[in-house]
């Protein structure tokens, strides 16, 4: 009797689970995009049951079409600047605010010896600014004086959604490369993707 052709094309179920979670699918979600239960897909992927050779069919299609059509997550080397500017921890804070308005930047990474030691972003000169304690001596006020936390570090293949999430939180994240700072990304930078 001829082998059924359809048999020897069967997809290894071991694959569902994990295709699906590579997509970012959930097991309701799948199961709607196949037009199956989600209780069936969950015995599938446990190996409970023997589905029919249409019910394979129509999971493996579904995943591929959202295969298709999702996007490799992005690295923050891809995202990142390169061109960091810096400041040291002893220059003036007037000094500061000219390099953030030179580079139309408003955030800068305080550095000293090579490494990451604070922060100074436009508001904390706007709040210099409006401190009567400081105002009139502004002309002698050092970084260190008034800076902030450091900005956090990630590797440049950090991917991008680990990257937003940070940057829910402060304004700028620190970029390195084999441990070295190589860059910084800003909530601006987000917006290249747009």
């Amino acid at each position: 009797m001829p082998s059924d052709p359809r048999v020897s094309s069967f997809p290894d179920l071991s694959e569902v689970r994990r295709r699906r979670v590579h997509v970012g699918l959930s097991q309701g979600a799948l199961a709607q995009a196949a037009g199956v239960s989600q209780s069936l897909v969950a015995k599938v992927e446990r190996g409970r049951v023997e589905p029919s050779y249409r019910i394979v069919q129509a999971l493996f299609q579904a995943l591929e079409r959202h295969e298709r059509h999702a996007k490799p997550e992005v690295s923050v080397r891809h995202l990142m600047s390169s061109n960091l500017v810096t400041v040291a921890p002893t220059a003036l804070v007037g000094e500061a605010a000219h390099l953030l308005r030179r580079h139309s930047i408003s955030q800068v990474p305080v550095l000293e010896h090579g490494f990451s030691v604070g922060s100074l972003t436009d508001r904390v000169v706007v709040s210099c600014l409006a401190d009567p304690s400081l105002v009139d001596r502004l002309a002698s006020v050092r970084v260190r004086q008034v800076m902030q936390e450091p900005f956090p570090q990630i590797d440049e293949s950090t991917s991008r959604s680990v990257a937003v999430a940070l940057l829910g939180h402060v304004p700028a994240v620190l970029v390195t490369r084999g441990g070295r700072l190589a860059g910084i990304l800003t909530q601006s930078d987000l917006f290249k993707e747009l």
